[in-house]
């Protein structure tokens, strides 16, 4: 067995009260919750390409906001080239 050491993080209180109820719901014990976690990051992060991982969060401008919020509520009609893309269909 590997020898053992301890870390320190400070995450929200949201994450820490999910961490409580998953654990206690699945009868697990959070060191191994939070090292499976890592592992599982590290792995991910080691295998997939940047692109693939989106940011948690993103910080834009206010106005840059208002445009995005503008598209999500109005969005533009799918362009010819969205459709075919979006059906798999080669040039």
């Amino acid at each position: 067995m590997s020898s053992q050491c301890q870390i320190s993080a400070t995450i929200s209180e949201a994450t820490k009260e999910r961490l409580d109820r998953f654990t206690e719901s699945h009868g697990l014990k959070k060191n191994f919750v939070v090292e499976q976690a890592l592992l599982y990051f590290m792995e991910a992060r080691r295998e997939l390409p940047d692109e693939a991982l989106v940011p948690a969060r993103l910080v834009v401008e206010d106005k840059a906001f208002e445009r995005i919020a503008d598209l999500v509520q109005s969005p533009p009609a799918p362009t010819t080239a969205l459709r075919e893309l979006m059906r798999g269909e080669d040039d």
